[in-house]
């Protein structure tokens, strides 16, 4: 008896390890990211742009320098969870401090296919907008980001 527990226990480990990662999307978006912020960073670098704000804001795609927005995004994986197709979730924080207004704000939708990731700023008055679209099933990210309306840089990428 212990014997067929222990190859069935064996079996199940097996089967696990093997089954692939399952975290795919999760990975993929990840290296996409790495290499969004790679290539922000080089655009910031070649302008002479005084405004401190806007490559901290757009090179940071980590999305983890706030604990709380960590924890926002740990929670909502890169695919549906199984029966659910359509998810939407968002995180706003607003802080004023003698006068300094900051808000921050992040909204992520996943239609199950796809994940649409939009990280808004409002520092003082100038709004920030970057605007990542996953497609996980072609391993594509397409990426936006503005200074008010107008736009800095497009771009996609593929793994």
């Amino acid at each position: 008896m212990k014997m067929i527990q222990s190859l069935i226990l064996f079996g199940l480990t097996a089967a696990a390890i093997f089954a692939g990662p399952r975290n795919r999307p999760v990975n993929d978006l990840q290296r996409l990211l790495a290499m969004h912020q790679s290539e922000m960073q080089a655009v910031f670098a070649g302008m002479a742009n005084g405004n401190a704000a806007l490559p901290a804001f757009f090179c940071d795609v980590s999305f983890t320098n706030d604990r709380q927005v960590e924890n926002f995004l740990r929670n909502v994986s890169a695919s549906a969870a199984p029966g659910q197709v359509y998810s939407q979730v968002s995180f706003t924080k607003m802080v004023a401090v003698g006068g300094d207004v900051r808000s921050v704000s992040y909204q992520m939708v996943n239609d199950g296919a796809n994940v649409t990731l939009v990280k808004s700023s409002n520092i003082n008055g100038q709004m920030l907008r970057a605007v990542y679209e996953f497609d996980s099933a072609a391993r594509k990210l397409k990426t936006g980001a503005f200074d008010g309306k107008k736009a800095i840089k497009n771009s996609e990428y593929s793994i």
